[in-house]
């Protein structure tokens, strides 16, 4: 019984504010639960800043995807405005029109092993560093795709200028961004694991990813 009880366990979103949302505590059995101000969504939030479909969240294999649906006012996750689909990780908090959480996700097993390393969900178009979602901008996520697809080769200046602005590398022009990109990227990647120095500089060449 215990292990029938245990295999029947799934991810929750707890409501933080019972009196604005319902149910208070919902399961993620579906590929695609709703969340929003009208009725018919799976998740019913009581309140003017929310769209009456705000957001959703997808299950992906064994793994949840919070998904905002163009609302006005934006989606959060602990605290920051998704510009993205966000990977959701145990304990997360959301919010729907403000900063203001109102719900939290709960992963009752916390059991997923994730993989080690680096790796790009192509349906997601996010990168994944031990499991974990990197949250990039623009310019740090087009050079990582670029030194991704060439793993272990010289990827050169030109090469990343060319990925990052789509022009020819000119020193006086990128020198700088270039150099700030990368160690932004490498911040990034050590908010994870401080221990990760998987991109490699190859002075006045280029860079290298090693995995």
């Amino acid at each position: 019984m215990p292990e029938q009880q245990q295999a029947e366990q799934v991810a929750l979103l707890l409501a933080l504010n019972e009196q604005v949302v319902r149910p208070s505590e919902f399961s993620l059995r579906g590929d695609i639960s709703t969340i929003g101000r009208e009725i018919s969504c799976d998740i019913v939030v009581q309140r003017r800043e929310t769209s009456r479909r705000h957001a959703r969240v997808e299950r992906q294999g064994l793994r949840y995807v919070l998904i905002d649906e163009g609302s006005a006012n934006g989606t959060y996750v602990n605290g920051r405005r998704l510009t993205e689909p966000h990977l959701l990780d145990n304990e997360d908090l959301i919010g729907l029109g403000s900063t203001m959480s109102l719900l939290k996700f709960v992963d009752p097993l916390d059991t997923y092993v994730p993989a080690r390393g680096l790796r790009y969900d192509d349906q997601l178009m996010v990168f994944l560093l031990d499991g974990r979602a990197l949250e990039l901008t623009p310019g740090q996520a087009r050079l990582l795709l670029l030194l991704y697809r060439n793993v272990g080769r010289l990827c050169t200046r030109d090469e990343c200028a060319l990925q990052i602005w789509g022009q020819p590398y000119e020193a006086a022009q990128h020198a700088a961004a270039l150099d700030m990109l990368v160690a932004g990227l490498r911040a990034r990647m050590r908010q994870i694991d401080e221990s990760l120095d998987m991109i490699k500089t190859r002075r006045g060449l280029g860079y290298v990813l090693e995995q």
